[in-house]
């Protein structure tokens, strides 16, 4: 009978651990905002595309490169990116930039601002 409650109280600890493993990674994942998966990411960029975003960089822009690379290089080909290679073709205020809706943003933005900004839905 000994033996049998060690048994229990060994399955019901590793239980509680995995649950508090489970709750834990949710919980970080939507505190530091890394919920977003490669198909959420194609989401995004299919639903940015449509809504005829537009992405400003430049070639010597490292917050440009890590903006794409946040997004992944297969949602980065759907997106229509505009290389600056004049200031007439540049927004004023620089890069990085998104034209969203008529509406300029400027700087790196995180996943879930870009979320924020388009008003897609990558969930599906």
């Amino acid at each position: 009978m000994e033996q049998f409650y060690k048994t229990a109280l060994t399955f019901g600890v590793l239980v509680l651990v995995l649950f508090g493993l489970y709750y834990f990674s949710d919980w970080f994942s939507k505190t530091t905002g890394y919920v977003f998966g490669e198909s959420e990411k194609m989401n995004l960029a299919t639903c940015l595309k449509n809504k005829e975003a537009v992405f400003y960089s430049s070639s010597t822009c490292p917050e440009c490169n890590k903006q794409l690379e946040l997004l992944g290089k297969d949602a980065s080909k759907l997106i229509n990116v505009v290389v600056c290679g004049s200031v007439d073709e540049c927004p004023a205020g620089g890069v990085p930039a998104w034209k969203i809706g008529g509406q300029t943003h400027y700087g790196y933005k995180e996943l879930s601002d870009l979320v924020g900004i388009s008003g897609c839905d990558v969930k599906e």
